[in-house]
């Protein structure tokens, strides 16, 4: 079922891949390929986003699925929930923490180091290493999936998710690759203006999540810990 929901998860905000990460589908290497080449590094490239993305549901997921009790995945779902919609309808918090950012700097001027490295060469199994590094460069659409990866309940849930979100948003960036003059960068522009809308809502989704109110799939209900006579807990 993660594997379903992340694909959703992926194919919803596939808007956000086409507004911000557009530019960088459009920057891989072309050359004189032939279509079928083209079309085969191209797959290698989203196949390596799919495999860093799975790195970090297997973490999001440890952390959330064996380390947690399910009430606390519930309390997490619904603080990761709130946050998402309280960085939009109060933006200047977020500003006011970029300082957290410069944590992060170090890595990811390594990693756009190597990926322009990586940009210029004409190996086309180099295609599978560029994903890779692309899928840990800093992104808040991917920060969305991974903490929804966390509350989803373990290790295997997590990593599922997050390989459905990295399929999910394959069919836009492919349609970016194959044809870059419909995505022009007014439409872009549009889009991103579209994304805290987007936010809002995954944010309001993962609120409900939380509540355990018992709807399948989107607010499905979790059995209590209920101690035992022996001093145990029981489901």
């Amino acid at each position: 079922m993660e594997l379903i929901t992340g694909f959703i998860f992926g194919i919803l905000g596939s808007l956000h891949c086409i507004g911000m990460c557009g530019p960088i589908v459009l920057a891989l290497p072309v050359g004189e390929q032939s279509t079928l080449k083209f079309t085969f590094g191209r797959t290698l490239y989203h196949l390596g986003r799919v495999i860093s993305y799975a790195l970090m549901g297997i973490a999001v997921g440890l952390v959330g699925g064996k380390l947690l009790l399910p009430i606390f995945q519930q309390n997490l779902s619904i603080i990761v929930g709130a946050l998402l919609v309280l960085t939009v309808l109060f933006p200047k918090v977020v500003r006011s923490t970029k300082y957290l950012q410069k944590i992060f700097d170090p890595v990811t001027q390594k990693l756009t180091v190597m990926i322009g490295k990586l940009l210029q060469s004409k190996n086309i199994a180099s295609m599978l290493t560029l994903g890779f590094l692309n899928g840990f460069l800093p992104c808040g659409f991917v920060y969305m999936a991974i903490s929804t990866a966390a509350v989803t309940g373990g290790l295997l849930a997590g990593m599922l998710f997050m390989i459905g979100f990295g399929f999910g948003t394959i069919p836009s960036m492919l349609t970016v690759s194959f044809f870059p003059k419909l995505i022009s960068a007014n439409f872009r522009l549009k889009i991103v203006k579209f994304l805290p809308a987007l936010q809002v809502i995954i944010g309001l989704l993962l609120i409900i999540r939380g509540l355990n109110l018992g709807i399948p799939y989107l607010s499905p209900k979790l059995a209590k810990m209920i101690p035992t006579d022996g001093g145990g807990c029981c489901h």
